[in-house]
């Protein structure tokens, strides 16, 4: 048994487990912070439409600011659901290190 790994082969194969399980998790919030990125680029959009809609001639119609509205509510969601997703993974991550740090042998 090789005590510089803290167990030899299983706990080494223990703790790959846990490191590919940190990495697919590290993944996932890779693509939760580009759902917070896409959001924030509907934004601008969202932004560039009401200034349009500020220069023009005659008032807006209701239905467009309906439609903004609603499109505003529906990125504010997307950023919260990423937000939460970040979040979870983060506890995931935390937990998968602790169960290497509580094996005291990586």
């Amino acid at each position: 048994m090789n005590s510089y790994m803290g167990g030899g082969r299983t706990n080494w194969n223990n703790n790959q487990r846990v490191a590919d399980s940190v990495d697919h998790t590290a993944s996932q919030i890779t693509l939760a912070c580009d759902m917070i990125t896409n959001a924030g680029i509907n934004f601008e959009g969202i932004q560039q439409e009401l200034m349009m809609l500020a220069n023009q001639p005659s008032p807006p119609e209701p239905a467009q600011l309906i439609s903004i509205a609603n499109r505003i509510q529906t990125t504010k969601r997307q950023i919260d659901d990423s937000v939460q997703k970040v979040k979870e993974f983060a506890r995931n991550i935390d937990s998968k290190t602790d169960e290497i740090q509580n094996r005291g042998g990586w």
